[in-house]
């Protein structure tokens, strides 16, 4: 047990029990907890076993009890209990945007809804409208959630999927039967989220190999399909797929295993071109297979370069490969900070120092701290004096250790509804104290199209605005971002010289990769930030470097690559637009 499963389990619990109508308080408790969890260092499971875990902020005993059962035999009792008393119908409605469990306890003691159908019938009947609290604004808007939840169900977003991929590759590649095993499919394009994770392996035995993983633990499900492949749905409805290939062929499927099929159907063509014939079996000269030992010796049998597989979607990236004209994309180990991160000051869990220390860790010569605005009350955002304070303890910092790691003082600032940037009409010129203003929506997002874009635009028009943030409001799987014009925004970035960030939060990822080409062509610049509310969550990054390098980004592109210097200069010009 880490933390991460031990804050899952608390806020399912306190979810669970809102859901059967129990005491609010007891839930609160639960998800008190669940936060608190989130914030635990060190042993987990020993400070569960040994009864410490009790005396930490936010922990009573029972909470702590269930930590300790939870350590102990891998479950909790209570969790079991409230888990079987709830329709799993239920349970999926909590993934239509704007249900909660409050009220999802209301619609089904007051009219028996317990699925989507029922949901959707009531709709019809305008029986949701009736209720006290709800009316038909609100009714249309559930109808419009259980056609998102629709469109999302079984998706897992990537940092979930890539943690079962994991496992399942490593439990492969222990059997000695096993050459050589990948996560192939959306997963290896790096896309945000996925349907199925699929997984190619190599054997000359595929009938064990098979048998071993319809029998992985934690199987709800599991058949063979087809002669080499079978496909497992796991306990939490997590789907995998299995093929299995000989040795010689194995290169050929993981690349068509990859691909996207407009991918693959391109290196099809560009090998009949050429007189050879590619399936996914292997490379073939008339009867004679092409030996290729990885994916590079296939693209150059090909006469092509190698395309990394986040570019793998559709044909386009394979011109440029002929031409040897494809991007040095951006890499992880490129970046030297990140402007986005929050702390205690707001609704952060380390104190500046704490998240300067993370940041020279992770071997970054810079970090940009941006907590919350006056407005966001809901997250403790800084009044003037608060900005006082924290801008004290930067420069101490600064002065002490600025030569190893260099904080440089932003902010959040809200973008109010009219298009406002927060502390824009203060008595003094308050946005003028940071070396740079993050501008990001929080608020209002049931605007129009238009009235949200105008707002994002007037907020670009202030100097003071270095980087947009998150600028759909999206949250994969949960939420659709507000209804907004981005190409109007990202002409609008490109003439006023903002950044556009890529929040690297794996629940968000916005700008979404499929907007970033146009984006890169107009000249506009990002930077890829965590968001991170933890020194764990600067390691977010790296999720965002999969969306910077499906956008054809290099390290130019973005940012926080760039030296410390560049960067000084950069934010200064941007303060004299």
């Amino acid at each position: 047990m880490d933390r991460r499963a031990l804050a899952l389990v608390l806020e399912e619990i306190g979810t669970l029990m809102e859901l059967q109508g129990e005491n609010p308080f007891r839930a609160r408790a639960f998800y008190n907890a669940a936060r608190a969890a989130e914030g635990l260092e060190g042993d987990v499971a020993a400070l569960a076993v040994s009864g410490e875990l009790a005396k930490v902020k936010g922990f009573g005993p029972a909470t702590a009890e269930v930590a300790r059962e939870l350590a102990a035999t891998g479950e909790s009792t209570l969790h079991r209990e409230l888990r079987s008393r709830t329709p799993d119908g239920l349970i999926e409605l909590l993934g239509v945007p704007g249900l909660g469990a409050r009220r999802l306890h209301t619609l089904h003691m007051e009219l028996g809804i317990a699925s989507a159908e029922d949901l959707e019938r009531a709709a019809a009947e305008d029986r949701i409208a009736a209720l006290p609290g709800f009316g038909k604004k609100t009714q249309a808007k559930l109808l419009e959630g259980v056609a998102f939840l629709r469109s999302v169900r079984g998706r897992r977003r990537a940092p979930e999927a890539w943690t079962v991929a994991s496992w399942v590759v490593g439990l492969l590649e222990a059997n000695a039967a096993v050459g050589r095993a990948k996560a192939v499919g959306e997963l290896r394009r790096r896309l945000e989220t996925v349907d199925v994770i699929e997984v190619v392996a190599a054997t000359r035995d595929a009938d064990a190999v098979i048998r071993e993983f319809l029998a992985l633990p934690n199987v709800a499900h599991g058949e063979r399909d087809g002669g080499a492949c079978a496909r497992v749905r796991l306990a939490d409805g997590v789907a995998v797929a299995l093929r299995c290939v000989e040795p010689e062929a194995y290169v050929a499927a993981v690349v068509h295993g990859t691909g996207s099929p407009g991918h693959w159907e391109g290196l099809v063509s560009r090998a009949a071109s050429l007189g050879l014939r590619l399936d996914d079996r292997g490379l073939w000269r008339g009867t004679a297979r092409v030996g290729v030992d990885d994916e590079a010796a296939l693209y150059a049998a090909l006469e092509l370069d190698v395309v990394a597989p986040e570019l793998r979607e559709g044909a386009e990236a394979l011109a440029a490969a002929e031409a040897r004209a494809l991007p040095r994309l951006v890499a992880y180990d490129d970046l030297r900070g990140c402007f986005h991160c929050h702390t205690t000051y707001s609704d952060g869990r380390a104190s500046v120092r704490e998240m300067a220390e993370a940041a020279r860790a992770r071997g970054w010569r810079y970090l940009g701290i941006a907590d919350h605005s006056q407005a966001a009350t809901y997250a403790g955002g800084l009044t003037p004096d608060a900005i006082a304070r924290q801008h004290d303890e930067i420069d101490a910092w600064n002065e002490e250790r600025g030569h190893e790691l260099w904080i440089f003082k932003g902010i959040e600032a809200d973008i109010l509804p009219d298009g406002r940037l927060d502390y824009a009409d203060a008595g003094e010129n308050i946005l003028a104290r940071f070396d740079y203003v993050v501008g990001s929506v929080h608020s209002s997002f049931g605007l129009s199209e238009a009235e949200q874009t105008a707002r994002v635009l007037r907020a670009m028009e202030n100097p003071h605005l270095t980087f947009l943030g998150h600028p759909t409001g999206r949250l994969l799987l949960s939420r659709q971002g507000y209804r907004i014009d981005l190409d109007a925004v990202i002409d609008a970035a490109a003439e006023r010289g903002v950044a556009i960030e890529i929040n690297a939060n794996p629940r968000r990822l916005d700008m979404d990769w499929r907007h970033w080409r146009r984006a890169r062509e107009k000249g506009v610049l990002t930077a890829i930030n965590p968001d991170a509310h933890s020194t764990e969550g600067l390691d977010d990054v790296r999720w965002g470097v999969n969306v910077a390098r499906k956008g054809w980004l290099t390290a130019g592109d973005v940012i926080n690559a760039w030296e410390l210097d560049a960067v000084r200069r950069h934010l200064k010009e941007g303060r004299k637009r």
